[in-house]
């Protein structure tokens, strides 16, 4: 049994009291994830899957220091408990009835009510950021995409059709299928864009979390530029597995399709980086522009037209 009283007032939290509360949480959730590997991760689908929760696990290690340093005095462990009970109640639905959104979205209020009970509103406010990263690691039943998939997977096709022909290769479209030479290649429900799009859209919100640029208007363009970009990063994953199976054939095709994700994951990251830069060196330009900017001669002015009216 994992005792769950929290720190006395005072007492700092040792990481080494968190071992029986860690191999509790290990027993529990690695088989969950074993099986998230297993059905989802396996597949293009999911290739984010595991980076996002390597990602929490080391924001979350990150900010480690600063949790053991929050105050327990504001220790909330009756309303950890309560959202504890809610947490295992969703685990054991969720695993019972093989719902994989639910077994896995559980560990959610289960981290979040052991920070409650040991550190209070503190703990949350250090680990809300990985706590609401955790979104993305749950994996969506096709049931809840289905209704999307069919106008994102349009605009794939159309886009990537008008990339490879201006680039001037021999390719046409015929609804979602794509003629490349001899090859076709059917844009299918995970080269849709929206479960990249969902994980790319995690990484760039961990992109501006870590760049922590001080300018609101800074942060505000990058998060507006997220979608654009993850939408983009997919166009071009599907052109490349256009050329390459173009270029190379079938075989070094479909080989270069079960790590296109991977390498999608990279090209976004890459163009968040560069219109980071870019972002950053318009807005130092605006800003000294406007500090050059000479001040209009109102008093000249001014006296101007009085001269003019004798």
């Amino acid at each position: 049994m994992i005792a769950l009283a929290p720190s006395q007032p005072g007492q700092s939290l040792r990481l080494a009291s968190l071992l029986p509360l860690g191999v509790g949480l290990l027993a529990l959730y690695l088989p969950t994830f074993l099986d998230v590997a297993d059905i989802f991760w396996r597949n293009e689908r999911g290739t984010a899957g595991p980076l996002i929760l390597l990602i929490c696990a080391w924001i979350a290690w990150k900010q480690r220091t600063e949790l053991i340093a929050a105050s327990p005095d504001g220790a909330m462990p009756r309303l950890g408990a309560a959202v504890l009970a809610i947490g295992l109640i969703g685990y054991v639905i969720g695993r019972s009835q093989e719902i994989h959104l639910v077994e896995v979205g559980s560990l959610i209020p289960v981290l979040a009510s052991l920070l409650l009970i040991y550190r209070g509103v503190a703990g949350l406010r250090v680990m809300w950021f990985p706590l609401f990263f955790l979104l993305f690691v749950v994996p969506l039943p096709g049931s809840l995409l289905d209704a999307i998939l069919l106008p994102l997977k349009q605009q794939v096709s159309v886009a990537s059709e008008s990339v490879m022909y201006w680039l001037g290769f021999p390719v046409a479209r015929s609804g979602v299928v794509l003629n490349i030479g001899p090859y076709q290649l059917l844009i299918a429900d995970a080269c849709s864009g929206l479960s990249s799009m969902i994980s790319l859209t995690g990484i760039g919100l961990v992109f501006v979390y870590l760049a922590r640029n001080p300018g609101w208007a800074h942060n505000a363009i990058l998060l507006l530029a997220v979608l654009p970009i993850a939408f983009v990063a997919n166009i071009m994953r599907v052109c490349l597995l256009m050329w390459v199976t173009y270029a190379y054939g079938d075989a070094a095709g479909r080989a270069f399709h079960d790590q296109a994700g991977y390498l999608e994951i990279v090209l976004a990251f890459a163009m968040f980086f560069g219109f980071d830069l870019l972002l950053n060196a318009l807005l130092r330009l605006f800003r000294r522009g406007g500090r050059n900017q000479p001040a209009r001669p109102m008093a000249a002015g001014i006296h101007l037209q009085k001269g003019d009216s004798r």
